[in-house]
């Protein structure tokens, strides 16, 4: 009778150890492959966005844009074009934009493609100062801000010494106070707003009459007067102090 031989417990143990140990130099080989492709695909990202030519600035679109022209805007931007996407400066290129007096803000953004692409806000005028031969936009916080050679028929003239524009900071914001709080009864029928001080702001009507605004202050008060008080028939209205308004 034959006598079968049983597996050393020894044996057994140095198979398994054996089998752990090359898993573990498996394990440790694939760790160090996947660290490998990572650091290469990383440092080839980063000179790809460096260096490469693949993505460059090659071209700038400018859009929202009305008042300054496409050309201003492009040629204040000063796009790098062939430089690494990653290396323009989105932040000087908005900084040169909104430099540009019609601009109040713009976003730069920058597309794979190699497109800078320029989106601007203009700024929105509420009224114009005429001059001799041309007109000066003013916006909604008093800052004249564009020179045209006629006023925009939807804007209210506003008669201030253009000599003293550039310093009539007060004057201007003023204007714009009170331009903006005018009802659609003043507006449709204005001529023009002028002053000399920043108390002595007076409206004229196309039918001659006129109002005496005053100063800036409680424009919208006066507003609510004045659209009332235009149903009385005089050629002078006087809303400078709206609680105690008067009529010619």
């Amino acid at each position: 009778m034959a006598v079968r031989e049983h597996p050393s417990p020894v044996s057994d143990a140095t198979s398994v150890i054996q089998s752990r140990h090359r898993n573990e130099i498996r394990r440790r080989a694939i760790r160090i492959t996947i660290v490998v492709v990572v650091v290469v695909l990383v440092l080839g990202g980063a000179w790809a966005a460096w260096f490469s030519p693949w993505f460059t600035a090659r071209s700038v679109q400018v859009t929202g844009n009305s008042q300054a022209s496409t050309e201003q805007i492009t040629q204040a931007a000063d796009v790098p074009i062939g430089t690494p996407l990653v290396r323009v400066d989105v932040t000087a290129i908005r900084d040169r934009v909104t430099a540009i007096p019609a601009i109040s803000s713009a976003k730069i953004t920058r597309e794979m493609s190699g497109v800078i692409r320029i989106a601007v806000t203009e700024r929105t005028p509420v009224y114009a100062i005429q001059g001799d031969s041309q007109a000066l936009l003013v916006d909604g916080g008093g800052l004249a801000y564009l020179v045209t050679d006629a006023v925009p028929d939807s804007l209210p003239v506003v008669t201030l010494p253009w000599t003293d524009v550039g310093s009539s900071t007060r004057l201007m914001s003023d204007a714009a106070v009170i331009v903006q709080a005018l009802p659609d009864a003043v507006r449709t029928q204005m001529v023009s707003l002028g002053a000399q001080t920043p108390d002595t702001f007076t409206i004229a009507l196309t039918n001659g009459a006129q109002i005496l605004w005053g100063s800036s202050e409680n424009s919208d008060q006066k507003a609510q007067v004045i659209s009332g008080l235009l149903n009385v028939k005089a050629t002078y209205y006087d809303v400078s102090s709206p609680s105690h308004p008067a009529t010619k």
